[in-house]
C-alpha cells in the first residue's frame, strides 16, 4: 500500500476538562480531495488548527511524506508544505496578483526586488497549475472566485503539498463554484492533497473523493464519496434522531399559501440599471423564498424594501398602507427586520458578548426613566439563548468566538426578539452546518406559524425546496416566476434560474 501524503495519528486537544477533539486519525493521499464535515462544535476547527499549527495538540502526531510535522509552529508547518485557504480572504486588495502571490518571498538583486525574475516565477507557477490570472491585476478588482485562485496560487508558491480549504465557495455564484471545482480537480491531478471543509453536500458529492465526518469531537465515519448516501451523511453528522426529525419537518412543514392577510405588497419596484418591475405579495404566516444566481440583484431588491438602499420606481405597501422606504431605522420602525448575508461585517458586533448582540434591536424595552434595567435584559437573554440553543449558552461569551452556526443563530435571534411583522433574510444559512440549518429552519417555521411574514433570499436550492411555501426566481434584475413550492423540483428551478430574462 502506498504511504499516505499526510497521516495524523491520535491527534487530540483538551482545554482543562473540556475535550475539544478526542484522539483522532486522518489519512490523505496524493491527489486526493477529502471532505472534512461535521456539525458546529464537532471538532473540525480544532482539527484544522492542530494541522496548521494554530494550536498545539494535547497528544498525537502528524506525518507529512513520512516526516513529523513541527506541531504548534505555524511558520514551520507552512514551510513544510501545509497551507490553509480560509473562508474569508487573506489578501492585500490594493496590491497586484503578482505581489500577493510572492509576498514575503520576492526575489532580490543588489538589495532591490528583482521584478523580472518575480514575474517569470509567478507566470511559470500559474502555467504549471493551469490557473488563469493576470499578474498585474489589482486583487481588489477581481471577482471573488479569482481572488480564491490568487490564494491558491499563493499557497502553491510556498510549495504546498497539502491544501486545507475552509468553506471556499461560501459566497460564490453557481458558475463560479463550478470554476473553482475545476481548479481543485486540476490541483489534485497534479498530486496536491486537498482537505475540503464544506457544509454544502452538493459540492462534496461533486468534487470530493472521500469524506471524514466528525461528531462530538471524534471521527465517526470515513468513506469513499461514491459509497455513502446523502441520508447516511446527514445521519452521521447529526445523529439518527435529528436526521429523522429534520426530514419529517421538511415533508410536513409546508403550508398552503395565500390564506393569511397580505402583509407586504410590492408593485413595480425598480432602480434604474439594477432591478425592475418587481411585484409580489407576501402573506402573514408564509415563507416566500426568492432564488437566483448571485448577481441577479436579489440582495439589492431586499435592501430597497428595508430602506437601506434606494429605489426610483414602484411602491411598497405594508399592511395596506403605502410607505416610502428611507432608511434602516424606517424599516425597523415600521415592523420590518433584515438579517444580512454578511454576519461578520453587517450583522453582528463580534467583539461584544452574546448578551449585547441579542438585545441590540430591543434595547428600548429595557430602560425606565433613561436607566437600563439589567434584570429584565438578563431574563430576556437567557430565554432567547435557550430558545435558539446557542452553544455555549453563556451570555458573556464573545460572539466572535462562537462557531459560524451559533453566530447565525444569534443574528437571527436578535431580529426574532423584535417580533417584526415582516422578517427578511439574505442567505440565512451560508457557512452553516446541517444540524444548525435544521435548527434555523425550525426557528423560521415557528415564526411563520406565529403569523410572521418571512421572505428568504437563498442560492441553496436544497434550502429553497425544503423551507419555502412559495418560490420566486430572479434573473438579471427581474422576478420571472412566483408559484407554490409543492411539487417544484431542483432541476426545474435550475432551468428557470438559467433562462433568458
Amino acid at each position: 500500500m502506498t504511504a499516505p501524503l499526510l497521516e495524523a495519528t491520535g491527534l487530540g486537544k483538551s482545554y482543562g476538562t473540556l475535550v475539544a477533539l478526542k484522539p483522532s486519525d486522518l489519512r490523505l493521499n496524493r491527489g486526493e480531495v477529502r471532505a472534512l464535515i461535521g456539525s458546529n462544535g464537532a471538532g473540525k476547527s480544532t482539527l484544522i488548527k492542530c494541522l496548521t499549527g494554530a494550536v498545539t495538540p494535547s497528544g498525537g502526531s502528524v506525518l507529512l511524506e513520512g516526516k513529523p510535522l513541527p506541531l504548534g509552529q505555524p511558520g514551520a508547518i507552512i514551510r513544510s508544505g501545509v497551507s490553509c485557504i480560509y473562508q474569508h480572504s487573506n489578501l492585500a486588495p490594493m496590491m497586484s496578483v503578482m505581489d500577493n502571490i510572492s509576498m514575503g518571498r520576492q526575489p532580490t538583486r543588489f538589495g532591490f526586488v528583482d521584478r523580472k525574475t518575480q514575474r517569470t516565477q509567478v507566470q511559470d507557477l500559474l502555467a504549471r497549475y493551469g490557473i488563469d490570472l493576470d499578474p498585474d491585476a489589482l486583487v481588489g478588482t477581481l471577482p471573488t472566485v479569482k481572488q480564491k485562485e490568487v490564494e491558491i496560487a499563493k499557497a502553491l508558491a510556498q510549495d504546498a503539498k497539502v491544501l486545507l480549504m475552509d468553506e471556499p465557495t461560501g459566497w460564490l455564484a453557481v458558475s463560479d463554484v463550478r470554476r473553482l471545482h475545476e481548479t481543485v480537480r486540476l490541483l489534485a491531478a497534479k498530486g496536491v492533497g486537498i482537505i475540503y471543509i464544506s457544509h454544502m453536500l452538493d459540492e462534496i458529492f461533486a468534487v470530493c473523493d472521500s469524506l471524514t465526518i466528525l461528531r462530538d469531537g471524534e471521527v465517526v465515519t470515513e468513506r469513499a464519496v461514491d459509497r455513502i448516501s446523502r441520508t447516511e451523511v446527514v445521519a452521521a453528522m447529526v445523529g439518527e434522531r435529528l436526521a429523522r426529525e429534520s426530514l419529517a419537518a421538511a415533508d410536513s412543514g409546508r403550508k398552503a399559501t395565500g390564506s393569511g392577510e397580505v402583509r407586504l405588497s410590492v408593485r413595480g419596484l425598480g432602480r434604474r440599471g439594477v432591478f425592475r418591475d418587481i411585484s409580489f405579495d407576501l402573506h402573514a404566516g408564509e415563507i416566500l423564498c426568492i432564488t437566483g444566481l448571485i448577481g441577479s440583484k436579489r440582495t439589492e431588491m431586499i435592501h430597497a424594501l428595508f430602506g437601506s438602499a434606494p429605489h426610483d420606481a414602484g411602491e411598497v405597501l405594508l399592511n395596506g398602507k403605502r410607505l416610502v422606504p428611507r432608511s434602516p431605522a424606517w424599516g425597523m420602525a415600521n415592523g420590518i427586520g433584515l438579517v444580512p448575508e454578511d454576519r461578520q461585517h453587517e450583522g453582528l458586533m463580534l467583539g461584544m458578548p452574546i448578551r449585547d448582540n441579542l438585545v441590540m434591536t430591543t434595547l428600548r424595552r429595557f430602560h425606565r426613566f433613561g436607566v437600563l434595567r439589567p434584570r429584565g435584559i438578563d431574563r430576556s437573554v437567557s430565554s432567547l439563548i435557550a430558545a435558539l440553543n446557542v452553544q455555549p449558552p453563556r451570555p458573556a461569551q464573545l460572539v466572535g468566538r462562537l462557531s459560524g452556526g451559533n453566530q447565525q443563530k444569534v443574528l437571527i435571534g436578535k431580529w426574532l426578539a423584535r417580533d417584526p411583522s415582516v422578517l427578511i433574510l439574505d442567505e440565512p444559512t451560508v457557512g452553516v452546518d446541517v444540524g444548525a440549518k435544521a435548527e434555523i429552519y425550525a426557528l423560521l417555521r415557528a415564526a411563520r406559524d406565529r403569523g410572521m411574514a418571512v421572505l428568504v433570499v437563498s442560492s441553496d436550492l436544497e434550502e429553497v425546496t425544503t423551507l419555502a411555501d412559495r418560490i420566486g426566481v430572479m434573473n438579471r434584475g427581474r422576478l420571472l416566476s412566483l408559484r407554490p413550492a409543492a411539487g417544484i423540483t431542483r432541476p426545474e428551478l435550475v432551468a428557470e434560474i438559467g433562462a433568458d430574462a
